[in-house]
């Protein structure tokens, strides 16, 4: 396969996601959700605690394994297609569930996130590496910049179809109706980016570290290498800054803010992450890589 035909597979899976994940968003549509389900702010936070613990921790293990073994497909299939599975049987226990008492009913969603935060955080280390073998350096940047742009636009799509879901159905039907959405979108992806195949892998060592040598030659790299500390703290302020994003739901419907509209805020998001992503993707991929 061309270099151009796995630009174009993982442009279309990537867009699929990034509006797939619009769908769920832990700072709008899930926070809502939980919000009205148990009406406790420790839980609105706990949703994004949750998925970005879910999406780092798995990465330690999965990345030894991926390194060991010198493939990384079967990890991603792993992971895409079960946080996908993870997200349809949210919506079936939303839409049957709808007259449970509404305790356990919250404590399904909450189990079934938590399934989703930490069999997403198996697809990371996989997605990056096949992308890195499929894709040339000078294209990531545009590559990324596609896949958010696109995956943007048809989020504002998904935001139409959210409002009026929230708008005409009952509760807690309506947002079985957004993430079932978000579910098939998954579904696409995974299956356009295992179609793709995995690239050919560079012939491994004979000698490769246990699993504790592993977690010190990272600490290692941290330590040492400027670049990687500079990286890691920026993922940390980034993290700090999405911990509080979910609690704007919690402050606007504080002020008067009907939850009924939610999915304006999950458009409102979109669109200010629209407006700069083709600059950044001609950017990076102009001024923004070192040889």
């Amino acid at each position: 396969m061309t270099e151009k035909s796995r630009f174009k597979k993982v442009a279309i899976a990537g867009i699929s996601f990034q509006a797939g994940s619009a769908a769920i968003d832990s700072a709008t549509i899930m926070s809502a959700l939980v919000f009205q389900l148990t009406g406790s702010t420790v839980m609105v936070g706990a949703v994004t605690a949750i998925l970005r613990f879910g999406w780092l921790f798995p990465q330690l293990i999965v990345g030894f394994l991926a390194q060991q073994n010198g493939s990384s497909m079967r990890y991603y299939v792993i992971g895409a297609f079960g946080r996908a599975s993870c997200m349809a049987l949210l919506a079936a226990v939303l839409f049957w569930g709808a007259e449970w008492p509404r305790f356990w009913l919250s404590a399904s969603v909450m189990v079934l996130w938590v399934a989703y935060a930490f069999i997403s955080g198996i697809v990371a280390v996989p997605y990056n590496d096949i992308v890195a073998r499929s894709v040339s350096p000078h294209l990531r940047s545009r590559l990324l910049a596609t896949r958010f742009f696109g995956g943007g636009v048809l989020a504002l799509g998904i935001v139409a179809l959210a409002d009026q879901m929230v708008a005409g159905l009952a509760f807690p039907v309506s947002y079985a109706g957004i993430i079932a959405l978000a579910s098939v979108l998954m579904f696409i992806s995974s299956g356009v980016f295992t179609a793709m195949g995995e690239p050919e892998t560079a012939a491994q060592k004979t000698s490769k570290p246990g699993f504790f040598q592993y977690l010190k030659d990272g600490i290692e790299v941290f330590k040492t290498n400027q670049r990687f500390h500079l990286f890691v703290f920026a993922q940390w302020c980034g993290g700090a800054v999405l911990m509080a994003m979910p609690f704007y739901v919690v402050r606007a419907y504080g002020a008067g803010f009907d939850l009924e509209r939610v999915a304006l805020l999950l458009g409102a998001q979109t669109i200010g992450a629209l407006v700069s992503n083709l600059l950044w993707g001609w950017w990076g991929d102009h001024l923004g890589k070192r040889d």
